[in-house]
């Protein structure tokens, strides 16, 4: 949750098994509040009738016309609600939340009213979800296994009426020995017009790079294997007429994101240097914020360098949305405590940062979150 509310876990293992104890929440009594014009890592999506964006901001999901301007807060609380999807008659989003202790999947109506619970889960975690063309399933990535594994994530499908949900990737799906189901991860589906190829990224046991983008045929069920970036591929978005593809990579250790023609299979670069991925951490918001392209396919719309920005797909020129949103964080109490050190010494068991002087009589370091010079002729020791 939002650094206000904490949910007591006790992790006591027997076996592999995480006992989740009683949800404990603090009383806020405070509230950070602000306007801010930009924010870190927004995952976005843009209306099916081009005319609103809806992005997640310090775990609050909030509105915006297409060209900017004011964004207007539609879920607030002390729960982190994230990574939004409209459906596809734009009456309702998807979205991932912890309002109920931990993440979970939610649906809502557009305003944020109305919020269901899809389900019901102490022990996994849940990241991007997307609606099937049917507006009557949303597919997420689930980890498959509890809490101290999540490297194994795995596309689960849920109906909007509720379920235990169906596993679509991951070792428990039947392999018929032309394809690789073993793979550790499948992550952040993504498909156009025909929702029976579903885009996804999933960990390369092909040594091309941690990720690669892989295509999932819903009617045979087979994966196939797209990319071969050797430092990776991640996070394919699709325009809605199933032509264009993009995809998050890297050049010379850059993060950056690529073009592919499908029906071609041309490429280029589209951006260079955008915000950096997330291949090396532990992917509990996917790889790489969500984005959109818009509904005609000629421009993206996603977030980097703490703006959300449009790229023109024939030109790749970039311009800024502007957004103003009114942030309130509800916050707990304040929970510094002063404690005195009678007069020393103190052993520090921890220096950090030693900097020897020019002429290399002295050494500058750091412990108990103070500078402190050291004379190495007479070994006095004092703080700057």
């Amino acid at each position: 949750m939002k650094g206000v509310v904490f949910t007591a876990l006790l992790l006591m293992w027997s076996g592999q098994k995480l006992i989740a104890q009683e949800a404990l929440s603090l009383e806020t009594t405070r509230h950070l509040q602000y306007t801010a014009t930009e924010g870190t890592w927004i995952s976005l999506d843009v209306a099916p009738d081009g005319e609103t964006i809806v992005f997640e901001l310090l775990g609050d999901l909030y509105t915006l016309p297409i060209s900017g301007g004011q964004a207007k807060r539609i879920t607030s609380g002390q729960g982190f609600d994230q990574q939004p999807r409209y459906s596809p008659d734009g009456r309702s989003i998807a979205f991932v939340s912890d309002r109920d202790g931990s993440d979970n999947l939610w649906i809502a109506n557009v305003d944020g009213s109305n919020a269901k619970q899809l389900t019901n889960d102490e022990r996994h975690l849940f990241v991007s979800p997307e609606w099937l063309s049917d507006g009557q399933s949303v597919v997420v990535t689930r980890t498959t296994d509890v809490i101290n594994r999540p490297q194994e994530f795995h596309l689960f499908l849920y109906h909007i009426s509720g379920g235990s949900g169906v596993q679509l990737t991951g070792s428990n799906v039947p392999d018929d020995g032309d394809h690789d189901y073993r793979v550790q991860a499948h992550m952040g589906v993504a498909f156009g017009a025909d929702d029976k190829s579903l885009y996804l990224s999933a960990a390369s046991s092909r040594g091309f790079g941690n990720w690669q983008i892989s295509v999932l045929d819903r009617t045979s069920g087979r994966i196939y294997q797209m990319t071969h970036e050797p430092q990776s591929a991640m996070r394919p978005i699709l325009s809605p007429d199933g032509k264009n593809l993009v995809y998050v990579t890297r050049h010379d250790g850059i993060t950056a994101l690529k073009l592919i023609q499908l029906s071609s299979g041309d490429e280029r670069w589209l951006v260079m240097d955008i915000d950096r991925d997330g291949q090396e951490s532990l992917p509990t918001r996917d790889l790489y914020p969500g984005g959109s392209f818009t509904p005609d396919g000629s421009r993206l719309i996603i977030s980097y360098g703490g703006k959300i920005r449009s790229v023109d797909l024939a030109t790749g020129d970039v311009t800024e949305i502007p957004f103003e949103a009114e942030v309130d964080v509800p916050m707990g109490p304040a929970t510094h405590f002063d404690y005195r050190v009678d007069e020393g010494p103190v052993l520090a068991r921890r220096a950090e940062h030693p900097s020897l002087s020019p002429d290399g009589r002295h050494v500058a370091f750091v412990a108990f979150d103070r500078i402190w010079v050291k004379d190495l002729t007479d070994g006095e020791v004092r703080a700057l």
